[in-house]
C-alpha cells in the first residue's frame, strides 16, 4: 500500500460522505471488530456504490472496477495515481483481476468487490458466481458482507445518470473472521455471501413504501422494457417525464415516486421484466432472430477502442452479427453489459464492445444470449 493511497482515501472520505448525504440523503453504519485485513463484498445498485461502501470504512481499501474506466483519458490517470483501482473486464475471464485481488489481500491490504459484476436492472440481487467463495477461502483473510438498501430506486440502472433523492442506507451485514472462514466449506461461504446480499427492492418497498423525488422519473425505462404487453410490438416504448407510451398502440402508463407503475398491466418494473423474460424464453424456443437496425462494434486493446464494424445487429440461435462481422455463439463464453446500451464479450482472444444506437434495446440481446447458450449446451450434452 502506498502512502498516497492512504492519504487520498483519508482526505476525500469526509467530502464524499457530505456529497452522498446531499445527493441521496445517504445514511450508513460502520462495522465493528474488523479483522486485521479483509475483503468487502457488497451488492451493486448504483454508480456511486464505491463511495457508499467507503463511507462506512475509515481504513483505506482498494476497489475492483470495470475496465472501461481506464478509457477515461483525463480522469483515469488521477484515479490510478490516487486509488489504484483493480480493473475487471466484464464479459471475460476474471483470472487477472482475481490474481491482483489475492496479491493485495496477501500483502495485508483491504479490497472491496461487487461480486454481482453488474448493477441490478429490476431491484433484485443478480447471480453471484460460486467461484467468489473459492476466492474468499484462498485469500485467507476476513470477510465483510455489505448491503446497500434503497439504491435501486434512487438510481435505477435503466435511467442512466439521472438520480432521485430518498431513503438510501448502507451497512455491514456480517463480519467473518479468518478463523470462522477456515471452518466453513466453499458451499457454506457461498451460501453466506448470497444470503447476506440477497435483496428484493420491490418487496422491501411494498412493505415500507418510501418516496424518491426527482425529475423525468420514467425516462430511460425503454432501456429495460422492450416488449409491449398490449400489442406485442418490439422496441416501441418512448418515455417522457414520468410517463411511458407505446408508439404502436394506445398503451400508456406512469412511473411514480414510489417506483410503481400506474396504468400498466404490471404494478412493478420487476414483474414487467419477469413477463418479458418469459416471452424471450418462448421466442428463443422458436429460434427467434433478435435484432436492432443500427449498432457499432469496437475492438478493445490496451484500453483503446477501435471501430471495426457498424450496421444492423442481430442474434440468431447460432451467431451474433454486426455489419459484416459474425461471431459464433459457441465461441462467446459470456455476454455482459456496462451502462445501458453497451454489450461486451470475448471471442477468439479479442475483447469487443457493441454499442446499440438510440431507439434499440441492448438488454434483450443478453437475455436471448442466455437462452441460446442453454440450447447450445443441451445440443452438446
Amino acid at each position: 500500500m502506498k502512502k498516497r493511497h492512504r492519504f487520498f482515501y483519508w482526505l476525500l472520505r469526509p467530502p464524499v460522505i457530505a456529497f452522498l448525504k446531499w445527493k441521496f440523503g445517504y445514511t450508513y453504519e460502520k462495522p465493528k471488530q474488523l479483522p486485521d485485513h479483509y475483503l468487502v463484498i457488497s451488492n451493486h445498485v448504483t454508480d456511486y456504490d464505491m463511495l457508499m461502501v467507503g463511507a462506512s470504512f475509515s481504513r483505506q481499501m482498494y476497489f475492483v472496477g470495470s475496465e472501461h474506466i481506464a478509457r477515461w483519458k483525463r480522469l483515469y490517470p488521477l484515479l490510478r495515481y490516487a486509488f489504484a483501482p483493480i480493473l475487471r473486464h466484464k464479459g471475460a475471464s476474471a483470472a487477472a483481476s482475481v490474481l491482483e485481488i489475492l496479491r493485495c489481500l496477501r500483502r495485508g491490504h483491504n479490497v472491496c468487490l461487487f461480486a454481482e459484476g453488474v448493477r441490478s436492472w429490476d431491484g433484485r440481487t443478480s447471480p453471484i458466481l460460486p467461484s467468489t467463495a473459492k476466492l474468499v477461502k484462498t485469500a485467507g483473510c476476513g470477510l465483510v458482507t455489505y448491503k446497500i438498501k434503497g439504491g435501486y430506486f434512487a438510481s435505477p440502472m435503466w435511467c442512466g445518470a439521472k438520480t432521485r433523492r430518498g431513503y438510501v442506507h448502507g451497512a455491514p451485514v456480517h463480519v467473518y473472521t479468518p478463523e470462522q472462514l477456515k471452518q466453513m466449506s466453499d458451499e457454506e461461504v457461498y451460501a453466506a455471501i448470497t444470503g447476506d446480499l440477497a435483496e428484493d427492492a420491490y418487496a422491501a418497498q411494498m412493505e415500507n413504501p418510501r418516496r424518491y423525488r426527482g425529475k423525468r422519473l420514467a425516462e430511460g425505462l425503454e432501456n429495460l422494457l422492450f416488449l409491449c404487453p398490449s400489442c406485442g410490438a418490439e422496441d416501441s416504448f418512448a418515455a417522457s417525464g414520468d410517463h411511458v407510451h407505446c408508439r404502436n398502440c394506445s398503451l400508456s402508463f406512469r412511473y411514480t415516486e414510489e417506483g410503481m407503475l400506474e396504468g400498466a398491466p404490471y404494478t412493478t418494473v420487476r414483474d414487467f421484466a419477469d413477463w418479458q423474460k418469459q416471452q424471450v424464453s418462448a421466442l428463443a424456443e422458436q429460434e427467434y432472430i433478435c435484432s436492432v437496425p443500427q449498432a457499432e462494434l469496437f475492438c478493445v486493446e490496451s484500453h483503446r477502442a477501435e471501430c471495426v464494424a457498424k450496421g444492423e445487429l442481430e442474434m440468431t440461435p447460432d451467431a451474433l452479427r454486426c455489419g459484416e462481422m459474425e461471431f459464433p455463439l459457441a465461441q462467446i463464453g459470456q455476454l455482459a453489459m456496462h451502462g445501458q446500451r453497451i454489450l461486451v464479450f470475448m471471442c477468439d482472444h479479442h475483447y469487443y464492445e457493441l454499442v446499440v444506437a438510440d431507439g434499440g434495446n441492448a438488454l434483450k440481446f443478453m437475455w436471448f444470449f442466455n437462452c441460446y447458450q442453454i440450447q447450445l449446451q443441451e445440443k452438446v450434452g
